[in-house]
């Protein structure tokens, strides 16, 4: 064994041009062609969703956690990252910013609520630019859908519409004036009327309450959505320094690479010789 290895370094001390030499053409070789590439620039903007508008899983029970409920008769806007993301790559974000560079979505592992948008390409400054266009796109495509649509409202209004309308027709079937201000009972009715009548102002009552509740609940999400929910924007500062390629890691690698044929080669080299 101790024979084996001083042989191993006896071939390595004669062969010792060809054990430098090759790291240092490797080394040389990878430096040029550094330096002869395109640099290319990387721009990161972020996305910073409001805490309450992400959705925690409960099974796993680690923080961060995001879900917060201030009133149990109706949940805040709750999706996940991959939702998001899914939201940042949909045709009409990309149609209204028009990154002029190559974008990459992600999203962060530590905090949820943190979107990335990075952007690379050969001008710095264009994309520090496409990666705040495509972002901005982005919060306002979220913000619009974190917007009520309204439906329960729209359908909660047609509810008392038709039973305001019921309480009409049934005061003109039965010939007296119904005023929605001042509902009062008309005492000439049957007693069979009166009931009816009561009956169909309760409805009404109750699809007005119902109306009112959507109603407010509706207004309060709209401001919900324009202010707390609101994704905030952290801007991509302009490069500075290139992101590929990068000299000392290609040179450290070329080194490598160019040790390890330099000493293939000197073997070899022995190996022939002794032929």
């Amino acid at each position: 064994m101790e024979n084996d290895l001083r042989r191993s370094f006896d071939v390595l001390i004669r062969r010792w041009r060809i054990v430098i030499a090759m790291p240092l053409l490797a080394m040389l070789a990878a430096a040029l062609v550094t330096f002869a590439l395109k640099p290319t620039y990387e721009a990161t903007a972020t996305i910073a969703l409001a805490p309450s508008t992400v959705a925690v899983s409960l099974s796993n029970l680690l923080p961060p956690y995001y879900l917060m409920v201030d009133d149990p008769r109706r949940l805040p806007i709750a999706y996940t990252p991959t939702y998001y993301l899914a939201i940042l790559r949909g045709a009409d974000v990309v149609s209204a910013a028009k990154p002029p560079a190559a974008i990459t979505l992600a999203s962060d592992g530590n905090d949820r609520a943190l979107l990335y948008i990075r952007a690379r390409g050969d001008d710095p400054a264009q994309v520090a630019d496409a990666a705040n266009a495509y972002a901005r796109a982005g919060i306002a495509r979220i913000q619009q859908l974190l917007q009520p649509m309204g439906e329960e409202v729209t359908a909660a209004r047609q509810r008392l519409d038709d039973a305001e309308n019921a309480l009409a027709a049934f005061a003109r079937d039965n010939n007296f004036v119904y005023d929605p201000a001042a509902p009062d009972v008309p005492s000439n009715l049957p007693r069979a009327k009166i009931l009816e009548f009561q009956q169909r102002l309760r409805e009404r009552d109750i699809a007005e309450s119902v109306y009112l509740d959507f109603a407010r609940a509706h207004e309060r999400m709209a401001i919900l959505a324009t202010t707390v929910y609101r994704p905030t924007l952290i801007a991509a500062p302009i490069p500075t320094v290139p992101s590929a390629p990068q000299l000392a890691p290609n040179v450290l690698i070329a080194a490598a690479f160019g040790g390890l044929i330099g000493l293939l080669g000197a073997f070899t080299l022995e190996l022939l010789a002794r032929r």
